[in-house]
């Protein structure tokens, strides 16, 4: 029933692997299992593609959102890095149609939530916050997520992100 996790081509480097995280996923297939759990299937893809994105560019600037002592800002989550797209459509989904609302306010609200987590949730255990993260992922798509699940976006989070991280500064 649990499939074995795969990131992104391992051929893939810089910005290619940055925006694969999100935008090349198969994620009907990746994801057959929570999709099966959930009653509505497109909804999740579209909340899995936000996070992914979330993810992806959190892992380019791991600091906390906000603003550099110089006023300098670290990330606007309505501009993504110069050539990274905006997860509109993930295969046949339509992100907004699916959400209700659109792509900019969407992604925003999402960074805000996922921000958050990330900051308030580090403890000795999990210094970067993201077995919070998870849980607010797991909690956008179940009202009681499956520990099996949470597990499966906990470990997933932190492969990824510890992936991205290692991509050289200035490539992604």
């Amino acid at each position: 029933m649990h499939q074995h996790l795969r990131g992104p081509s391992p051929a893939l480097s810089g910005p290619a692997l940055s925006i694969a995280v999100y935008a090349s996923l198969d994620y009907r297939r990746h994801y057959a299992d929570l999709l099966s759990r959930h009653p509505q299937p497109r909804q999740a893809m579209a909340e899995l593609g936000l996070f992914r994105f979330w993810l992806a560019c959190r892992a380019r600037r791991p600091g906390l959102p906000g603003a550099t002592p110089a006023g300098d800002v670290l990330f606007d989550p309505a501009r993504p890095p110069r050539g990274w797209p905006l997860p509109l459509h993930l295969q046949d989904c339509d992100v907004q149609d699916e959400l209700g609302a659109g792509i900019v306010h969407l992604v925003e609200s999402r960074f805000d939530l996922y921000d958050r987590f990330f900051s308030l949730g580090r403890h000795a255990e999990d210094p970067l916050g993201l077995d919070a993260v998870s849980l607010a992922l797991a909690c956008q798509l179940f009202t009681q997520p499956p520990p099996a699940i949470l597990e499966r976006l906990r470990r997933e989070s932190r492969q990824l992100f510890d992936q991205l991280t290692r991509i050289p500064a200035g490539t992604a």
